[in-house]
This record gives structure tokens, C-alpha cells and sequence, in this order.
């Protein structure tokens, strides 16, 4: 697998960017020249002149659309698919690691906090490859790695990148899935707890003392039941029970009553809420909640799936005196940062 890899580092990372934007109108500056790019159907205007692609081999690049401006290191390649113009940056491997590790981890964090995340962001470029299907390696959306140019690369991030170089999270000798998330809320997940299918050995709940200051350690939500039953197409919701929790505290499952009576895994009910109502609702599977008459409240602690390292949990390690590798440990047990 690592020898596969390995191309990559030689041709640079290609990366599927502003996705989530739908863009099918984009402005390209490279340096004094600037192109205004326009997708229609399956073809591309440049500044009126239709092409099959558009190629951008510069050092960097900046995009401009919908009122918004970003640029890139690397190169760029464009095309058109039923009128949205599909990017594709093609960038060196460092380059793309110090704007993955300042977009993820919590600013103003410690170097040895960053470093932890930069080793896992390169793991992850090895083992976390979810668009096998597609003509590029990741995409700039938390799916992959959060990825966002040169708008978050700082000089500490380079720095946490270029100390780690050719650092990764390995067990027994192989390179680790990789899950990270912002806030556990005082426990990690086991990562049955939210994903029952999956399983290794390092993947496992640890205490996390260390993320108490995070904003979102514990948190308050009310819903009510109507915004319930338009989430999860349950009519006339009456009652919602945890079935069971695992000894992480997650929520394994949970019975939402209406017009009929559904149960849900734990993790799915909190992504099917927050699909609809907001990432900012239910922020985690650990959670109780209450009726009170209409409405239910939801008390709970951490922000994201729990699962691995809590980015405000390596943050309050650093603060401790850990270094990178004895945060990677605290929160992946029994595995070793090595250099290939």
C-alpha cells in the first residue's frame, strides 16, 4: 500500500475543492493574467472561448466566486459536468498537510499539538482514501480533511509539518485507520459505540481529562416535536427513549415515538437531526434527554463522533508538557509514530 502511495508524494496530492459550492461560474488569477471560467452543460468558457479543459500549471493560483476568494498552492485542473465546473488541485504533499492541519486543528494550539495532527493528516492521505472511484485523491470537506488553500497555512503549521516529515501512525508495523474529532466531552469513543461494523484494537474509549475547555465539553438542546418529526418523517412525534447506551456513554440506540415507532442507532439519529436542523443541534451521540410538554431537551457533552484523538484534548495535553507522540498514544493505545 505505502509503495503505491508513495507516487503521490513524487506528483503532488489531487484534491476535489469548493464541491460544496456547486460552482458554475469561478475567476482564475494567475499572477496579471485572469480567466473567467463558465460551465455550461459539459463544456467550458473561457472568458467567452469554449474549451474541453482548463489547465492552470502555475506555482499558485487564486479562485474567485460568489463573492469569495481563495488561493491555492499548486496546480489546477478544470472541466464541466452538467454545468458545474468540477476542480481539481493538484498540490505537493507538505503544502496540502500545513493547510489540512490549520483548517482542523483548534487555532492558537501548541506545535506538539499540531505536530499530532499533522501526523495524522499524512496518515490519512495513506489509509483514508474515499473516492477510489473518482479522478482525484480527496476531496476539501471533512469527509476526507477539512482543506482550505493557503488560508490556513501559518508558519506553525509548516513547522508541525516539516518536524514530522514522513511521520505516521502506525500498529504493528501498519499505517492506522485515522478518526479525529473536535471535543469527546470527558471519554473518547469506542468506535463500535458509533459505527458498529468497525473495529481496531487502538480505536477504543480512553479517559479525556484534557478537553475541558473546550466550548463544546457539554452542551443544552431543545427541539421540539414537530422539528423532530420533520427531521426523521415520523408525524405527530409523542416520545423519545434512550434504549441503551454503551459504557463510553453513547447513545447505541434510541426510540423515537409517533405515527409510528422507529428505533435508531445511536449515531445515525444524531446525523439524521442535524442533516436537517443544523450541525449545531445535537453535537454528539452522548447525550439524555427529557420531555417538557412539546418540546425535548437534549443534554449532552462533546462535539463529533468521538472516535480517536480530541483535538481540544491534544491541545490541553501540549498545554501539559506532552509531546506529539505521547498525545498520539494517550489516544490510539498500543500504537507508534514511525517514519517511512
Amino acid at each position: 500500500m505505502l509503495s503505491i502511495k508513495l507516487i503521490t508524494i513524487i506528483l503532488g496530492v489531487n484534491v476535489n475543492i469548493l464541491s460544496s459550492y456547486h460552482p458554475s461560474q469561478v475567476a482564475v488569477i494567475v499572477g496579471d493574467r485572469k480567466g473567467k471560467l463558465t460551465a455550461k452543460g459539459n463544456t467550458i468558457y473561457v472568458n467567452s472561448k469554449s474549451i474541453e479543459r482548463y489547465g492552470c500549471s502555475a506555482d499558485s493560483f487564486t479562485l474567485k466566486w460568489q463573492d469569495k476568494t481563495r488561493s491555492y498552492a499548486g496546480s489546477l485542473e478544470v472541466w464541466a459536468e452538467d454545468g458545474e465546473l468540477i476542480l481539481v488541485n493538484k498540490v505537493e504533499e507538505d503544502a496540502y498537510l500545513a493547510s489540512v492541519v490549520g483548517a482542523e486543528m483548534v487555532p492558537g494550539a501548541e506545535l506538539e499539538a499540531l505536530k499530532a495532527q499533522a501526523v495524522l493528516c499524512r496518515t490519512f492521505i495513506y489509509t483514508g482514501c474515499r473516492h477510489q472511484d473518482e479522478p482525484w485523491d480527496l476531496c476539501d470537506l471533512t469527509h476526507c480533511q477539512s482543506y482550505r488553500g493557503l488560508e490556513t497555512v501559518t508558519a506553525a503549521t509548516g513547522k508541525a509539518v516539516a518536524e514530522t516529515e514522513g511521520m505516521f501512525l502506525t500498529y504493528h508495523g501498519e499505517p492506522c485507520k485515522i478518526y479525529y474529532h473536535s471535543t469527546s466531552g470527558g471519554r473518547t469513543a469506542d468506535a463500535r459505540s458509533i459505527w458498529p461494523d468497525e473495529y481496531a484494537p487502538y480505536l477504543r474509549s480512553v479517559p479525556d481529562p484534557y478537553c475541558s475547555a473546550s466550548p463544546h465539553y457539554s452542551w443544552r438542546c431543545t427541539l421540539t416535536s414537530s422539528q423532530i418529526a420533520q427531521a426523521s418523517d415520523i408525524t405527530h412525534v409523542s416520545d423519545i427513549e434512550v434504549v441503551e447506551s454503551a459504557p463510553d456513554n453513547r447513545v447505541i440506540e434510541i426510540r423515537v415515538r409517533g405515527s409510528e415507532s422507529v428505533i435508531y442507532l445511536g449515531w445515525q439519529f444524531r446525523m439524521i437531526m442535524t442533516r436537517k436542523l443544523g450541525w449545531g443541534t445535537l453535537k454528539s451521540s452522548w447525550f439524555e434527554v427529557r420531555k417538557d410538554g412539546e418540546s425535548f431537551i437534549f443534554t449532552g457533552h462533546g462535539l463529533g463522533h468521538g472516535v480517536g484523538l480530541s483535538q481540544w484534548g491534544a491541545v490541553g495535553m501540549a498545554e501539559q508538557g506532552a509531546d506529539f507522540r505521547k498525545i498520539l498514544a494517550h489516544y490510539y493505545p498500543g500504537t507508534e509514530v514511525k517514519r517511512w
